[in-house]
């Protein structure tokens, strides 16, 4: 067989990653296979938008009727027309697809009066695409040139030209011209917009063009890419100067952000830039790194992965980085941790410190990628699977819109969003379209099987905006109350929500303060509320006796109507909630369901009563009771600090340790001697507080929904103390399942703990952990709601 490999080149001509890609390519049907395979290409200039018309037309009139198949990768490359055409995806034009800066979209200037109708045609185009008129938009293009069209009109990126460019991109990667389509990564596979909706995408990793990658010694870190803001190299930079040691830092490469980045390093004489460094000698780089840290933003796949890993060195990345954590598995071939200075210097400090890990994760990380060659990609390519095997059943999707990031879940309303949808996944496609703040970067991951995170960050202005409300109310936080008012200045936002709710089933509004723009974004779709608490309830407390929060109140109010009066179903933690729902707003159309809070119990280590003395033992905690607390920055959690900073002094006998967000109001405050404040705290530190504890405490005497930090507790195997209204919603009997108290009575309910045998205090823990393995783990109570759901979707 007669392959052509499309390759469309850059003007001026660059040299990089996809040439590499092809020409390893066409080596292996070269030389490893009976196939004679030619790389076709074609110089492609796209500095404005008649530049890149002409480049799509251009590959849209090559005859490669010679040739038994075509494999194309990338744009304008899959215009060709042939019979045989395979698509094998690097990536869409990213800066009119999941980069769009939506700053410069104007769809106003659609409505231009010299486009006619262009705009709804390319609209129903890009819905519906019709390979068969490719050859029509062309000319209504060349019609235009003489058109006097203004410079905002034809701006590239643009609103036209996006419109424009994904008409033909749809049209020509359309299932009528396309025999299949592959990927370089999961990343590429899952991004929105890039295939044709419900057609199966193989994922076939490519291997480095070159095979001579090895193990030597560990002395450095090393990195290797282009010095532009994408790659976040600045990070890397300033995480290296909270890295302990002399171990040194060598950056290979070049880019417009050399400078800045070089100033950023300063004289610190570990960092070493090595400028441009000749492709002969990356392997030996490779070979005598500790470990290779890579923190792009959203790569579509990372040769530098597969690089590091096939010279048996761990890689460092982050949670956003795309590709790369498709390989990297956090503490076994590498460390994925968030995007930030400080989170990237422990684990390089961790790394620089314990060189014989670093040598263990290398030799794991080698035999991860060891599958990943030419072979496998050639054959998946060419391999035309049998019908009952290129069936993929197609599942329901659903979109959810809140206005807070989800992963990783790091507080209760985090943890409850990520476990509540990803056990739906297993049934539902489901997306979260998530609002982040200003220092988040747009990205999109599957942070569990069949469910994705779309964060969009808020812009300058909406956080300026939402700022200026929140010091009108003694700075309390409003950034989800102002989320409708202000939603507009975020226009990605709204974009991305529009687009995920497109091919989805319903909408559910994750709290209610978007309900406005969830309905635009899905007209007609069923529209569903999770009320996670009485918002209108929750927000008076917060706010007290402000006088300028009674504009915030009605807004709440107001959302929070709107979602219970015209939401299809409304499912909440507790059924008081919907009670009081009922109460406030009168009737509802929608079904009703409770969904209480769950835990997820592979997540939350348990420790036998045994056990957690002999981890006392070893730390030398003794003599004194370990009270521990834990709660994120919200009213009622900040309530129950207020009173056990009262209740502390009286309970001379007990350390009282809290941790979360809940410490930051406190951070200046004088508190008693025996208690302590730890502030937010990583996974692994929160797990060894609740392993080592005596009690757990839940003092909580306002809220609405239920507390998933007694779940928590009750998982891990603490004995806990709380309020009979803490303890609301939950299957759970005073000294059967815990100590019930008042706040005022919690020296008694110390002392009784203390008292208590070990034999009862066991006894009372298993059957904690049983009550919550049996009710309340996220995978029971999502398959109670799914039964519930089966027939609405």
């Amino acid at each position: 067989m007669k392959i052509a490999l499309i390759t469309p080149h850059p003007v001026p001509l660059a040299l990089g990653g996809a040439e590499n890609l092809w020409w390893g390519l066409q080596q292996h049907f070269e030389e490893h296979t009976e196939h004679r395979c030619d790389i076709v290409s074609v110089m492609s200039p796209e500095s404005s938008f008649w530049d890149l018309v002409s480049s799509y037309e251009t590959f849209s009139k090559l005859d490669l009727s010679a040739y038994d198949c075509v494999i194309s990768g990338k744009y304008p490359g899959w215009m060709v027309k042939h019979p045989n055409h395979i698509c094998y995806m690097l990536h869409r034009l990213r800066g009119l697809y999941d980069t769009y800066p939506m700053s410069q979209h104007h769809p106003a200037v659609l409505k231009h009066p010299k486009l006619g109708n262009l705009a709804d045609w390319l609209e129903e185009g890009i819905t519906n695409p019709d390979p068969d008129q490719i050859p029509e938009l062309f000319d209504r293009l060349r019609a235009l040139r003489d058109a006097d069209l203004p410079p905002d009109v034809l701006a590239f990126p643009g609103a036209f030209s996006r419109a424009v460019i994904h008409f033909l991109d749809n049209a020509a990667l359309s299932p009528m011209r396309m025999q299949r389509y592959t990927a370089i990564s999961g990343t590429v596979a899952r991004r929105k917009s890039y295939f044709p909706p419900d057609m199966p995408v193989d994922v076939l990793y490519p291997p480095p063009h070159r095979d001579n990658y090895s193990c030597g010694k560990s002395s450095y870190f090393f990195t290797s890419s282009r010095l532009d803001r994408p790659k976040r190299i600045d990070l890397l930079i300033e995480a290296m100067k909270s890295v302990k040691g002399d171990i040194p830092l060598l950056i290979a490469g070049t880019g417009p952000d050399e400078a800045r980045l070089k100033a950023i390093a300063g004289d610190d004489p570990r960092i070493r830039f090595l400028g441009y460094v000749p492709d002969d000698d990356m392997p030996g780089l490779y070979a005598d790194a500790r470990a290779v840290p890579f923190i792009p933003v959203d790569e579509d796949y990372g040769l530098i992965t597969i690089e590091a890993m096939k010279s048996g060195k761990p890689v460092l990345t982050v949670v956003d980085s795309g590709g790369p954590c498709e390989f990297v598995q956090h503490g076994k071939t590498g460390f994925i941790c968030q995007p930030q200075p400080a989170a990237l210097a422990e684990w390089l400090n961790r790394l620089a410190t314990n060189e014989d890990e670093a040598i263990a994760m290398g030799k794991a990380a080698e035999a991860k990628v060891s599958t990943i060659n030419w072979a496998t990609v050639a054959k998946g390519l060419l391999e035309i699977a049998a019908p009952q095997a290129r069936t993929r059943v197609i599942r329901p999707k659903i979109t959810v819109a809140t206005t807070f990031k989800v992963y990783p879940p790091m507080n209760g309303g985090q943890s409850r969003v990520f476990h509540l949808y990803r056990n739906l996944a297993k049934t539902f496609d489901v997306d979260l379209v998530t609002l982040g703040a200003t220092t988040d970067v747009r990205h999109e991951a599957e942070i569990a099987p069949g469910l994705m995170e779309i964060t969009i960050p808020r812009t300058d202005a909406h956080a300026e905006a939402e700022y200026e409300v929140s010091k009108r109310v003694d700075h309390k936080p409003v950034s989800d109350i102002t989320a409708n008012a202000l939603l507009g200045l975020t226009p990605d936002y709204t974009e991305a929500l529009k687009l995920s709710a497109m091919t989805s089933r319903i909408v559910i509004a994750c709290h209610p303060f978007m309900v406005d723009w969830l309905k635009r974004a899905a007209p007609g779709k069923p529209f569903w509320y999770e009320a996670q608490d009485v918002e209108r309830t929750l927000k008076a407390a917060v706010f007290g006796d402000l006088p300028e929060a009674g504009s915030l109140l009605r807004e709440v109010e107001l959302a929070e109507r709107e979602c219970w009066i015209t939401a299809e179903r409304v499912f909440a933690c507790a059924n008081r909630d919907l009670e009081a729902l009922e109460q406030i707003y009168g009737p509802t159309r929608a079904r009703l369901s409770e969904v209480p809070n769950g835990v997820s119990l592979e997540n939350v280590p348990y420790t036998s009563l045994e056990e957690r003395r002999r981890l006392q033992a070893v730390g030398g905690i003794g003599g004194q009771q370990l009270a521990i607390f834990m709660g994120s920055w919200h009213g009622p959690n900040l309530e129950a600090v207020e009173d056990l900073i009262v209740e502390a002094p009286r309970c001379p006998d007990t350390r009282f340790i809290i941790l979360g967000s809940v410490c930051m109001p406190f951070k200046d405050r004088k508190l008693p001697v025996n208690m302590e404040m730890m502030g937010a705290v990583d996974m692994e530190t929160r797990d060894l507080m609740l392993s080592i504890a005596d009690v757990a405490l839940n003092p909580m005497r306002s809220g609405t929904g239920t507390n998933l930090k007694m779940l928590d507790y009750m998982a891990a195997g603490v004995p806990v103390i709380s309020t009979e209204f803490g303890a609301r919603g939950l299957n759970i009997t005073d000294r059967e399942h815990y100590f019930r108290s008042s706040t005022s009575d919690l020296h008694a309910a110390l002392a009784a703990i203390r008292e208590t045998s070990e034999a009862d205090l066991e006894r009372l823990i298993l059957a904690a952990r049983a009550r919550v393995e049996d009710e309340y783990s996220w995978a029971v109570i999502a398959d109670r709601f799914l039964e519930e759901i089966r027939g609405d979707i």
